[in-house]
């Protein structure tokens, strides 16, 4: 299952199916091995997205936002190599958290192995392969196998991600990307007008049609997606 959260954080729910039957493909189905695939922004960790087969935790993850806690996210942020982690070893190494290891232990979030990347994009991404008995094939002999499906994985994400930026960078006219941009850079209406030498009132109908077409209820929210998806140049 995707994992739906309310924001447009690599949302796309075709890209998120295909990605989601490439893990079931690739991780072995003994009915013990969870995986999650998370990907997470290092600007805004609150913007996170997991493909997993366990949502009934990780709905309660995202939820409760744990992603700013979670030991394992602490550890991946500053770390490139690929770690196995439990409890104890959390412990041991200081992160003393143990509201999280008791709500994750009943939905057999006990023990994995974490791959962590930072990608071109200023994200965390991780692959975890999670289990609560012996995993169906030894990660020592694997783990380079794991380490190439999950860099090739994710650029697969990103490319496809990409396409669609491109497409709906398209469909904003250049004077709807223009005021847009403005908007952006903290002008009232009013001052963009004086910048532009339109109407407040062309600048209002324009930045109507940029909301419509986002999809978004105001010109905060324009703006932010519009981040997200790349359409300003910052």
């Amino acid at each position: 299952m995707v994992i739906n959260v309310k924001d447009s954080f690599y949302n796309d729910s075709d890209i998120n199916s295909f990605i989601q039957h490439k893990l079931d493909e690739f991780v072995p189905d003994g009915g013990h091995t969870t995986y999650a695939y998370a990907v997470m922004n290092k600007k805004d960790p609150s913007q996170m997205r997991i493909i997993n087969n366990n949502p009934q935790w990780f709905d309660i993850y995202l939820e409760r936002k744990y992603q700013f806690i979670d030991p394992v996210i602490i550890r991946a942020l500053s770390s490139v190599e690929d770690f196995a982690w439990d409890h104890q070893m959390m412990v041991s190494t200081g992160y003393m958290l143990p509201r999280i290891f008791n709500e994750s232990s009943r939905h057999n979030i006990i023990q994995g192995h974490t791959f962590p990347l930072h990608d071109y994009m200023n994200n965390l991404a991780i692959l975890s392969l999670i289990n609560y008995q012996q995993m169906d094939f030894d990660l020592r002999d694997n783990r380079a196998s794991v380490q190439s499906f999950f860099i090739t994985l994710h650029q697969r994400m990103l490319s496809r991600y990409s396409n669609i930026y491109q497409k709906k960078k398209v469909f904003l006219s250049p004077r709807e990307q223009q005021i847009l941009q403005w908007v952006y850079a903290g002008k009232t209406y009013g001052e963009i007008a004086t910048i532009l030498a339109i109407t407040e009132r062309t600048v209002k109908f324009h930045m109507s049609n940029v909301m419509k077409k986002l999809g978004v209820n105001n010109a905060r929210h324009a703006v932010k997606l519009s981040m997200e998806l790349r359409l300003l140049d910052v």
